[in-house]
C-alpha cells in the first residue's frame, strides 16, 4: 500500500476532501527546485483536493495518512494514456482504409470514445484513509 500523509478539509457523508501534505523538496536538488515543481507552482497555485473514502470517521482539520492499494497507480496510468491512444490510432486505422479525412474522423471518434471509457470508469479503486495522526502534516500556507 501506498501511503501519504494528509489533512482533511471537509467531509460528506463517507466521504473526505483532503490535501496530501507534499515533502519541501525531493532531496535530488537540495531544495533548489526542479522543473517539475515550477509548472506545479505556476499551474496549481492552491493546493488539490482528492476524494478518500472516511472508513474511520475523521474530522475536518485532522491529520490522517491515507494509501492506494499496491498497482493502482500503474494501472491509472495505463487507463489514461495506453487506452486513449490505442482507441485514437485504431480509430485512424479504420478511418485511414476509406481515405484521409476519414482517418482523421476515426481518430477523433476514438479518442472521444476512450473519454467516455474513462469516465465511466472513474468509479475505480479511490484512496482511503487508513489513520489518524503524522506530525508531518501541517498546513504550508
Amino acid at each position: 500500500m501506498i501511503e501519504t500523509p494528509a489533512r482533511i478539509l471537509r467531509t460528506e457523508g463517507a466521504t473526505a476532501w483532503v490535501v496530501a501534505a507534499a515533502p519541501a523538496s525531493c532531496g535530488a536538488c537540495g531544495g533548489k527546485g526542479c522543473g517539475s515543481s515550477i509548472f506545479t507552482r505556476l499551474l496549481h497555485r492552491d493546493e488539490p483536493e482528492y476524494a478518500v473514502d472516511n472508513a474511520i470517521g475523521a474530522q475536518p482539520g485532522e491529520a490522517v495518512v491515507i494509501g492506494v492499494e499496491d498497482g493502482a497507480v500503474f494501472k491509472a496510468a495505463l487507463a489514461a494514456y495506453l487506452v486513449p491512444l490505442a482507441l485514437l490510432m485504431l480509430g485512424a486505422m479504420l478511418g485511414a482504409r476509406l481515405g484521409e479525412v476519414q482517418a482523421v474522423v476515426g481518430a477523433v471518434l476514438g479518442l472521444l470514445l476512450a473519454v467516455l471509457w474513462l469516465r465511466r470508469r472513474r468509479a475505480g479503486a479511490r484512496p482511503i484513509i487508513l489513520r489518524r495522526g503524522e506530525a508531518a502534516c501541517q498546513s504550508r500556507n
